[in-house]
């Protein structure tokens, strides 16, 4: 099973909350972008729960570990989706600020591109 690795999700949160912390556009902008990563991490321990579970159930007998697999990998890519995605927007709002340095800009575009590269 190809799940993406903790630090994978930890860093598209920490990016997430990067944006949150530095986005002075609105404070509506930042509750949304703290809304979403608050969403983000329950569904992580929703996953993490799910995968308890599914494993009891393979020990169980109730559940073939290919199944398991297959309902765990498409929870998973789901949530590496929706957290790439949120990333994104904090970045694209930090980057629309005016008060940030360009140097501080470029760093964001780079870290963007490896975000957009390190997702399938």
């Amino acid at each position: 099973m190809r799940t993406p690795p903790r630090r994978t999700l930890a860093a598209l949160l920490a990016v997430a909350a990067l944006g949150v912390t530095a986005c002075g556009d609105t404070d509506t902008d930042a509750d949304q972008l703290r809304d979403e990563a608050s969403e983000l991490r329950e569904r992580g321990e929703e996953l993490q729960d799910k995968a308890r579970q599914a494993a009891e159930d393979v020990q169980d007998g109730t559940k073939s570990a290919k199944e398991a697999a297959e309902e765990l990998q498409q929870d998973a890519e789901g949530l590496t989706d929706d957290a790439s995605d949120a990333a994104n927007e904090a970045i694209d709002a930090v980057k629309d600020d005016a008060g940030i340095p360009e140097d501080v800009k470029e760093q964001l575009e780079q870290a963007q591109d490896q975000l957009e590269n390190a997702t399938p």
